[in-house]
């Protein structure tokens, strides 16, 4: 008789069974946590990108209505929004890295 195909353990798993078992969870639970992980990286980018987005444009509808109150003052403002929108877009930036 070829004992190949005879199982281990007979009907309780062995020590090594369980050992393998066990390290499957683990690797499972790890794929999991770092599934969420990248889910809230991503949650977090898009979601500050979004609000960066908005806030731009609020500050160009504002440079818009300064400059049309102001037109002697375009440069100044056009340079404050530029600066504002600069800041913006390294805080998206920086939560596009994860930082």
């Amino acid at each position: 008789m070829n004992n190949s195909l005879v199982p281990i353990g007979g009907l309780l798993p062995s020590r090594l069974e369980r050992q393998v078992a066990k390290a499957l969870e683990q690797i499972d639970a790890n794929q999991l946590v770092a599934l969420r992980r990248d889910q809230a990286r991503i949650d977090r980018a898009a979601i500050t990108a979004e609000r960066g987005m908005v806030r731009a444009a609020q500050l160009g509808g504002l440079e818009a209505a300064l400059v049309q109150v102001n037109p002697n003052a375009a440069a100044y403002v056009h340079a404050s929004a530029v600066g504002g929108a600069f800041g913006i877009a390294g805080v998206v930036y920086d939560a596009g890295r994860g930082v």
